[in-house]
């Protein structure tokens, strides 16, 4: 595919923040969420990806200068705070790991659980020193993120996914005994990120409406993000707010949260932009497994060029981006699209 498209004039790190401060920038940033696909740049396998801080911060490094994306974001797993609170995962060699013995199967086993420590415990540390490694590696160009979940997500990890659903109705006592102890892990994990200078990226996939409901996102989900959120204001960070799946009955409640970006998945651009306002910049939402993995560079591009037209006028700014995280096996040349529409209909 070749199209003429103008040069970047910013860095990264410039553009990103031009669009949260409302400043002029050159184009729209474009940061498609390029999570475990940069083990495939590198050629390693998904588990070494995300076991070896190393491997991982080479890879981010290695991912971010093949595609010229604005934001590298360090990610495996959603269920890597679960991780280091007790509970077990099973690792397939490529690919991501997944909840394979919750620590509270058993509600005796409560007393198993533990606060994290981000620098100690579980892979956490993995994350963090790979953060640093490309903080030092291109820190001075770009803003690196790392993501990890909200305490409604990492709870369910804890428990059981089902069973935690259902148990928010038949056991409120025991969901809001284990959403304390998740917030208690990630307000540490955000003062280990303040240490190194990442942005927060909290995701919470359970608490989609795809899952629960707008009544019950508002009573167990929303009081402890908005808690991590202001916690994240005060070390003077901005943070981003990603909750994938279908997220327009709680897109308001989003926006309400104090996020400075909100992740969307499969939601309408245009309608989002309506009632966000001017509460948050947006950050989507190219389909990950239809377009980006399945789709043509073509196709890709028509698709950004539909987001840029319906939101690229959002009161706080837009972020091109994919709706979730881009299959770890998605054609490069896909990804390519990406950024070669936001630099032709993005430009500011």
């Amino acid at each position: 595919m070749s199209v003429s498209v103008k040069p970047d004039t910013m860095t990264p790190k410039e553009r990103v923040l031009g669009c949260l401060q409302g400043t002029k920038i050159d184009r729209l940033p474009s940061a498609p969420l390029v999570l475990n696909h940069c083990s495939r740049v590198t050629g390693v396998t998904v588990s070494q990806f995300n076991s070896d801080a190393k491997v991982m911060g080479e890879a981010q490094v290695a991912a971010w200068k093949r595609y010229g994306y604005d934001i590298p974001l360090m990610f495996t797993t959603t269920s890597t705070v679960a991780e280091a609170m007790g509970t077990e995962l099973f690792f397939p060699v490529d690919d991501a790991p997944w909840v394979e013995h919750p620590v509270v199967e058993d509600t005796k086993n409560i007393d198993k659980v533990k606060v994290a420590d981000p620098w100690q415990d579980g892979r956490l540390p993995v994350y963090l020193n790979a953060a640093r490694h490309v903080v030092n590696e291109i820190g001075e160009q770009v803003f690196v993120g790392c993501i990890f979940a909200a305490p409604f997500t990492t709870a369910s990890h804890l428990r059981g996914t089902e069973m935690f659903i259902r148990e928010t109705y038949k056991n409120p006592g025991l969901v809001n005994e284990l959403l304390d102890l998740s917030k208690a892990s990630a307000l540490a994990m955000i003062d280990a990120l303040a240490e190194i200078g990442v942005v927060p990226v909290i995701v919470d996939p359970v608490a989609s409406a795809s899952l629960i409901s707008p009544r019950q996102f508002e009573k167990f989900a929303m009081p402890r993000i908005n808690d991590i959120i202001a916690h994240t204001h005060a070390k003077g960070l901005p943070i981003c707010l990603h909750i994938c799946g279908k997220t327009t009955p709680i897109i308001e409640l989003m926006g309400e949260t104090g996020a400075d970006i909100l992740s969307i998945d499969i939601i309408d651009m245009e309608l989002t932009k309506k009632l966000v306002g001017s509460k948050a910049c947006l950050l989507g939402n190219v389909k990950p497994a239809e377009t980006m993995l399945k789709g043509t560079p073509e196709k890709i591009m028509a698709e950004v060029q539909e987001i840029i037209r319906s939101a690229g006028d959002s009161p706080r700014g837009l972020i091109v981006s994919t709706g979730c995280e881009t299959p770890f096996n998605t054609p490069p040349a896909n990804i390519d699209a990406v950024m070669t529409a936001t630099r032709l209909y993005g430009q500011c």
